[in-house]
């Protein structure tokens, strides 16, 4: 496997569509990044097949991910991507972190080049939580700041190497103001609703369930957007 910074990618004009924190997710004509353990154990020949047999890691992860540390620069040159697409990665990093990597996709983005963000909607949570939808004892698993639980020993202590619970929270105002901050002209989306053609390839119906979904464009862009 030759894991490089344009693995997986078809060309076109030339400019690079990056699928950052892409998870078990491999689509055809992205770049596929993660850092996730799974996905880095899986460029060592012969895990794969062990790891169906032995049940190590749930997800089958594939090979043909790029693996890059997203709180590091990113690898690609400036203005060489025509779109970054990432669904619930921010806020796995701290604020500081997902500024970042903001400034990140901005930077590798052409003019009039588009970013799509989902996360958790912490807004739809509290209100699940204040109307009574939602029990006090569920709130803060909902919210994602805890590890998870495992029924075998050895994964519940590699817990804290494998999961990587939400560092940072964000509603509408907060991921528009990040973005706004970073030089995005932004707006609000629905599921699937995108300047992206391909973003039904990408997004995943219950990923999108209590999210915030913002698309923002480097240099100009939505009439819609403020």
């Amino acid at each position: 496997m030759t894991n490089t910074a344009e693995s997986g990618v078809t060309r076109g004009n030339g400019a690079l569509k990056l699928h950052l924190g892409c998870g078990h997710l491999v689509v055809d004509g992205w770049v596929n990044v993660d850092y996730a353990v799974g996905a880095r154990l899986a460029q060592i020949p012969l895990f794969r097949p062990l790891n169906r047999r032995f049940r190590w890691f749930d997800r089958d992860w594939d090979d043909r991910i790029f693996i890059h540390n997203l709180v590091k620069p990113f690898p690609w040159k400036s203005g060489s991507a025509s779109c970054v697409y990432s669904s619930h990665t921010l806020e796995h990093l701290s604020r500081a972190e997902g500024q970042g990597f903001l400034r990140e996709c901005h930077r590798v983005l052409q003019p009039g080049g588009l970013v799509r963000i989902v996360v958790p909607d912490l807004a739809f949570w509290v209100s699940e939580y204040v109307s009574g939808r939602l029990p006090a004892d569920e709130f803060v698993e909902k919210i994602g700041v805890l590890y998870g639980q495992s029924r075998q020993a050895l994964k519940t202590r590699l817990l804290p190497f494998i999961q990587f619970p939400h560092k940072c929270l964000y509603d509408q105002a907060a991921l528009l103001g990040a973005l706004r901050r970073i030089g995005f002209t932004v707006a609000i989306r629905k599921p699937f609703e995108s300047d992206i053609e391909d973003v039904r390839s990408l997004e995943i119906d219950e990923r999108t369930e209590g999210a915030v979904i913002v698309e923002g464009r480097r240099d100009g862009g939505d009439p819609r957007a403020t």
